[in-house]
């Protein structure tokens, strides 16, 4: 592996830098991803448990604990609910411009390096082949067996340039779904705990103390 990747040439080391970026990004996306994972059908149970009870802090409060996007900005809501729909919409809009740009952090690098190196590899390859076709020509040889392996030597990169790019496409593809799922999720989540707080608003002033 070592002697193909010194054979490679000056254009290997960009290549490199590049694998390492990508795994140093799938690692960290993976990461935050996990530990945005939420039971979301659960924490509305659970807030409703709270709101039954007249309890909005509690709400606030397991949001808090459970942590995650989704979680993060629920809290804003409660946080504004006393103040009503429009306060609420508001401020699921304010913390969902802080939450969801996290997700989607380094993402535009992931895919941006999945371009790069392919192209890093093609001009590795264009290169490697002019200086086998120059070496060729100044040493007077046209031996099929002396141009083979000189082209043989420049696709390394090529080669090299496409297995760092597959995986990091792949990856990039991967990771804008889940963030995408985690969009439509906080939509109606939100949905949800705004009619919630309404229905619970009206049956206040009702003086019942039927359930939601």
């Amino acid at each position: 592996m070592f002697q193909q990747f010194i054979r490679g040439g000056i254009m290997m080391y960009p290549l490199l830098l590049c694998s390492v970026l990508i795994v140093a990004v799938i690692i960290n996306r993976t990461m935050v991803f996990y530990r945005a994972e939420t039971d979301e059908k659960r924490l509305m149970i659970r807030i409703k448990e709270f709101l039954e009870k007249d309890m909005p802090e509690g709400a606030i409060a397991l949001c808090d604990r459970i942590g995650g996007p989704v979680a993060a900005i629920l809290k804003a809501g409660l946080a504004e609910h006393e103040k009503g729909k429009a306060a609420m919409e508001e401020a699921f809009e304010t913390a969902a411009l802080y939450e969801i740009p996290r997700l989607e952090k380094f993402l535009a690098m992931l895919a941006t390096m999945g371009s790069v190196s392919t192209l890093i590899g093609f001009s590795g390859t264009v290169l490697g082949m002019i200086n086998a076709f120059n070496s060729i020509a100044k040493a007077n040889i046209s031996s099929p067996a002396v141009v083979a392996s000189g082209v043989g030597q420049a696709l390394i990169t090529t080669a090299a340039g496409l297995l760092i790019a597959i995986p990091a496409i792949v990856a990039y593809q991967y990771f804008v779904g889940k963030v995408d799922r985690h969009v439509l999720e906080i939509e109606k989540r939100c949905k949800e705990l705004i009619n919630m707080v309404i229905r619970m608003g009206e049956r206040k002033k009702k003086g019942g103390v039927e359930k939601i």
